[in-house]
C-alpha cells in the first residue's frame, strides 16, 4: 500500500499561524516610511553643510549655510575676507540654480534650525568672526543621531 503525501493538519495550522504573526509583526515597519524621511533629511542636511564646507575653501570666501525647520539654503560672500557677509546665492552643482534645498521628504523637520558660516580655511562660525566655542549639534526630528560640526575643523559627521 502506498503512504500518502502531503502535510499534516498541526502543520498547515502552525506555517498559517506563524505566516500571521510574522505578517503582524512585519507590515507596520514596512509601511512607516518616518523612520526613512528623518534619515533622508538628516543626510541632505549633512550634505548641504559638508558641500558648502568645501565650497568656502575652493573660494577661498565666506560661505553661509542657513537650515531651516525644512529646507537648507546657501550663500557666499562675493568677496574673500573673513569679515565679509553672504550675499550671493551659491550655485547648485547638479542644477546650476541658487543652492536651497527642496523641502525634506516625509514631512521630515530639523527640530534644531541654525545659521553656519564656514571661513576660507573651513572654519565654522555663528557668524562672521564669532568662533564656534562647542561643537554645533543639528538635531532632526525622528532621526536618533544628531549631525555634529567640530568647532576648529568644521568635520561635519
Amino acid at each position: 500500500m502506498r503512504r500518502a503525501r502531503g502535510f499534516t493538519m498541526p502543520e498547515l495550522v502552525a506555517v498559517i499561524l506563524l505566516a500571521g504573526v510574522l505578517a503582524a509583526v512585519a507590515w507596520p515597519r514596512m509601511t512607516d516610511t518616518g523612520g526613512f524621511a528623518a534619515r533622508g533629511a538628516a543626510d541632505s542636511v549633512a550634505a548641504s553643510l559638508r558641500y558648502a564646507q568645501k565650497s568656502a575653501i575652493a573660494m577661498r570666501r565666506n560661505v553661509c549655510v542657513t537650515v531651516g525647520a525644512t529646507r537648507v539654503a546657501v550663500t557666499a560672500a562675493a568677496l574673500p575676507g573673513a569679515a565679509e557677509a553672504c550675499a550671493a546665492p551659491l550655485a547648485n552643482p547638479a542644477t546650476g540654480a541658487p543652492f536651497d534645498s527642496a523641502p525634506y521628504d516625509g514631512g521630515a523637520s530639523v527640530a534644531t534650525p541654525a545659521g553656519v558660516v564656514f571661513d576660507a580655511l573651513g572654519r565654522p562660525f555663528a557668524a562672521p568672526g564669532a568662533p564656534l566655542g562647542a561643537p554645533l549639534a543639528l538635531t532632526v526630528n525622528g532621526h536618533a543621531l544628531p549631525i555634529t560640526i567640530e568647532p576648529e575643523t568644521g568635520l561635519v559627521h
